[in-house]
């Protein structure tokens, strides 16, 4: 989340690297080496009103789409579900033994694509998609509090002022 704009409003901010390597042993990816070249990294500023339709998506299992276009940059975004393969450890009936099953989950998926050949896609997995509508709302309710404070600032100055107005000397 970041704070911009001629208002300084919360905003949010999605950045995506793509992936630089992997380490097999490790099972881990390693993204530093992409992150200051440009060709391998983007960045993208939602509105708030994008911000409920991903959350509408999210909650429904919906999909939305949007574009965005920034200098010579045009970007295709689209967040969706997917069902994805997981293994799971599960007592077999038959045997009694503990064996590993694959099982579906109801997964997310976000997609960014760049003048139409630079691909970034996020997968998130059901714990994560809650997380992020946790973050999203967060986002919102910040906007709105920063908007709210701002609003009561202006309302107590406009109230201060016509008071000292009517309280002056009419001389």
């Amino acid at each position: 989340m970041g704070v911009g704009g001629k208002n300084q409003e919360p905003s949010l901010f999605i950045k995506s690297i793509l992936q630089h390597s992997w380490d097999a042993q490790k099972k881990q990816g390693y993204f530093k080496d992409n992150q200051d070249n440009p060709d391998k990294n983007i960045a993208v500023k939602f509105s708030e009103f994008e911000i409920g339709h991903i959350l509408h998506a999210m909650r429904t299992r919906g999909t939305y789409t949007t574009f965005h276009a920034y200098g010579e940059d045009k970007t295709s975004i689209k967040f969706m579900p997917w069902q994805k393969k997981n293994k799971k450890s599960a007592k077999n009936d038959k045997t009694g033994k503990w064996e590993d099953v694959w099982v579906e989950v109801d997964a997310f998926s976000v997609s960014f694509v760049r003048n139409g050949n630079q691909n970034f896609v996020i997968g998130l997995e059901p714990g994560e998609t809650e997380e992020v509508m946790e973050y999203l709302r967060f986002v919102l309710r910040s906007l709105f509090e920063c908007r709210a404070a701002r609003q009561e600032k202006e309302f107590n100055k406009k109230r201060n002022d016509s008071s000292n107005e009517s309280e002056a000397p009419p001389f």
